[in-house]
């Protein structure tokens, strides 16, 4: 829904609103929102496509991280089976990415949303 005139106002471009889309997640929007939310197909899809990835990344929370002998062992493993070298300083098969905890989940939820939000802008 571009810039079209309603009844003689100004209705809200899909830009406009997508600027403010995070605060309209965090809090919920105004009536002037509201309305092109349930009047654009595009950017309501998108909503509803950020509200599922922020739901299923709750899903992730109760997630621990391995201890590091696990992450040890498996090492181990692909080392014998020569899928890996043998790494001089010994440490976490993945490093930061298997280990990293919280940091590495927020990434991953931002890299999803900019992914959505990307294809619903067309980029």
């Amino acid at each position: 829904m571009k810039g079209e005139e309603k009844r003689g106002e100004e209705v809200m471009t899909c830009a406009e609103f997508q600027k403010v889309l995070p605060y309209i997640i965090e809090s919920g929007g105004n009536a002037e929102e509201e309305a092109h939310l349930s009047a654009c197909p595009v950017c309501s899809d998108l909503v509803q496509d950020l509200r599922y990835i922020a739901e299923q990344a709750k899903l992730l929370l109760p997630m621990r991280d391995p201890s590091p002998q696990v992450w040890d062992n498996i090492q181990d493993s692909l080392q014998r089976e020569g899928l890996v070298k043998p790494s001089r300083a010994r440490g976490r098969l993945l490093g930061t990415i298997g280990g990293g905890g919280w940091p590495f989940v927020t990434a991953v939820v931002v890299v999803a949303m900019l992914v959505v939000l990307g294809v619903a802008l067309g980029i």
